[in-house]
């Protein structure tokens, strides 16, 4: 049927259970370029299958039952269609002076739209969202522009963004033409426009409607299909009807809440499986540290099959459990509540859970992260965290602990099998171990010869990281509080040479003699210790380092003194030579000995840290 069709006995809406609006720009554009195409042919537009619509009926809300004539339905499958069907429609309506077609705006309004009762004070709408659905009063207020909808949750996330969008996109595609192109427009849309209608019957069809869109290209996430496999396995189960349809809303909000919290910040989407999979983590213990998200999927629907308990629960030989109301239920409770706690791990506002993720960011650590906040207090989880950073910043220097078993530190909190506070005076025994300082110099040394790019300290995977450390010492130790870098900026922030890596323009009567001193057939590896060592190495905020480029001193110097509290502490030298960058590369060793209070290096073995060769060793003795 067409549009017309469609809409001139039904009224649709989207469960609160499912996603927002997705479609973004790429799905506009291929839409807007099948209208066009669409041929007219003896005055008739061309029939254009738009796919099939999965409705399963509902019934109205209080404040609709006023309209008759009418059935409700929600929108199983197909939402995204009419989501921007409904926008271009609206949007047709707003710019149409006399309406389309010989019919008035008013009346065409009513068809497609919305109707309003006698009083005037209430609107029941064609197409709309569940009045429980958290963006549902965001479509009214911004889209529809109902402004006797209050709008009281005005964060963008990423389906109003997208809603938002489509609005605009329509809006500048329709002002773009004249009026009998946009009556072109709403005749294609409203009659060539064709859907298959399926009306489902039962708990079997949903799960077959999945099935089928899976069959048809369009990709479901793990986590959808689970969603539609537990509905499906609730209606199987020996419980009473009411039993059984209080677990399916369960479900259906426990999704609706996860949906929610995924998609919070519209700057940062996180992904549905990786969700799951990390979850199931602590659920579940994996054979490897955590489950990849492949292992999950498998893992899930093991768990909820009709044979379940022929699968292994995990690595201790138990069995699954049967699939029943309980396990159905605890799962789904489970996996909703660490929705919020996920978002919070990736968009935390204290500093030191985003701190360990630039040191970390794998799974294992953010799934740790994740059990501390559903399973500590706030007192013992900062505490912990800190001896966690501090453990992780000095296996930097040098690797010493596996960082994956953190994971399985996380399970053992969630699964109240272990506490933050032993967790913690494991820490605490680990950091007191002493650092192998001749094993360090080893492995920094071989930052200068390593074949696939002998940088030096340059190549120091935590070298960013440790000038960002470097940054609060010099802040404290100016006594200062305000902040001129910090760790907010961090992906803002490059590395700078401050004798550059082309150095030959205006550092020649630098390097060169360092250089000679260490004999001409140790040149080329003379030249890469002192640009590359770490006294030489610094951190510019936003770019600052392309416009210094191979600046000489002077010009570098004079630019210093406004920049970051590194930046400040480099400018107070007058010259910048080899004694400059011998300085403070012991001043920043120094500091990394404090920092990690299980180092102690003696003033030797600092300089064969800083600069690897015999013969430019000398040049400091």
């Amino acid at each position: 049927m067409n549009l017309l069709e469609l809409f001139n006995t039904r009224l649709f809406r989207v469960p609160d259970y499912q996603r927002g609006y997705a479609w973004g720009e790429k799905q506009l554009i291929e839409f807007w370029d099948d209208l066009e195409e669409i041929l007219e042919i003896d005055g008739q537009f061309k029939s254009h299958y738009t796919g099939t619509l999965y409705l399963e009926e509902c019934k109205p809300s209080v404040n609709e039952q006023w309209i008759s004539g009418v059935q409700f339905f929600y929108v199983v499958d197909g939402q995204q269609r009419l989501t921007t069907i409904t926008i271009l429609l609206l949007q047709l309506l707003r710019l149409a002076k006399d309406g389309y077609s010989g019919e008035t705006t008013e009346d065409l309004t009513k068809t497609y739209f919305s109707k309003t009762n006698t009083s005037g004070k209430s609107t029941v709408y064609k197409f709309c969202y569940d009045a429980t659905d958290h963006n549902y009063a965001f479509l009214l207020n911004r889209i529809y522009l109902n402004q006797s909808i209050i709008l009281q949750d005005k964060d963008l996330n990423v389906y109003r963004q997208n809603l938002l969008f489509a609005n605009e996109f329509f809006h500048q595609k329709l002002q773009a033409l004249h009026m009998l192109q946009r009556e072109t427009i709403f005749k294609k849309i409203t009659t060539a426009l064709e859907f298959d209608l399926k009306i489902l019957e039962s708990d079997l069809d949903v799960q077959e409607v999945f099935e089928t869109m899976n069959n048809r290209g369009k990709p479901l996430s793990t986590l959808e299909k689970l969603k539609n496999r537990l509905i499906y396995l609730s209606a199987k189960l020996p419980n009473t009807p009411e039993d059984k349809r209080q677990l399916k809303s369960n479900i259906n909000i426990a999704w609706g809440k996860i949906y929610s919290h995924l998609a919070r910040n519209a700057e940062n989407i996180l992904n549905e499986d990786v969700f799951l999979s990390a979850h199931l983590s602590l659920y579940r213990k994996p054979a490897e540290s955590v489950f990849s998200e492949n292992v999950a999927e498998e893992k899930v629907f093991q768990m909820f099959c009709n044979r379940s308990e022929k699968y292994d629960k995990d690595e201790s030989g138990d069995k699954e459990p049967s699939v029943s109301y309980s396990k159905i239920s605890d799962y789904v409770i489970s996996l909703s509540g660490a929705a919020p706690a996920w978002h919070q791990v990736h968009n935390s506002n204290t500093q030191i859970v985003r701190k360990l993720l630039l040191l970390n960011g794998s799974k294992e650590i953010k799934v740790f992260i994740m059990a501390l906040i559903l399973k500590s207090e706030s007192s013992t989880l900062c505490e912990l965290l800190l001896n966690l950073e501090r453990l992780f910043f000095r296996n930097r220097t040098l690797w010493c602990f596996d960082e994956r078993i953190v994971a399985t530190w996380g399970r053992d909190i969630y699964c109240n099998e272990d506490d933050a506070a032993s967790v913690n005076k494991r820490l605490e025994d680990l950091l007191r171990q002493p650092i192998a300082v001749e094993t360090l110099i080893k492995s920094m040394n071989n930052l200068f010869t390593y074949e696939r790019g002998n940088k030096g300290f340059h190549r120091w995977g935590a070298l960013k990281y440790f000038l960002f450390n470097y940054e609060e010492y010099l802040k404290e130790r100016a006594r200062e509080t305000d902040d001129k870098l910090s760790i907010d900026d961090y992906e803002d922030t490059t590395i700078e040479h401050i004798i550059p890596q082309q150095w030959r323009d205006n550092w020649s009567d630098i390097v060169n003699p360092f250089i000679s001193d260490a004999g001409s057939e140790n040149a080329d590896l003379a030249q890469k210790i002192l640009v590359n060592t770490l006294g030489n190495l610094t951190i510019l905020k936003n770019g600052k380092n392309s416009s210094l480029g191979k600046l000489a001193w002077p010009g570098k110097r004079e630019r210093y003194r406004t920049g970051s509290y590194n930046e400040i502490d480099i400018s107070k030298r007058e010259s910048w030579t080899k004694l400059e960058v011998y300085n403070r590369g012991i001043d920043m060793l120094t500091f990394l000995e404090r920092r990690i209070e299980a180092l102690k290096m003696s003033p030797d073995q600092k300089l064969r840290l800083l600069f690897y060769d015999d013969k430019v060793l000398e040049q400091f003795k």
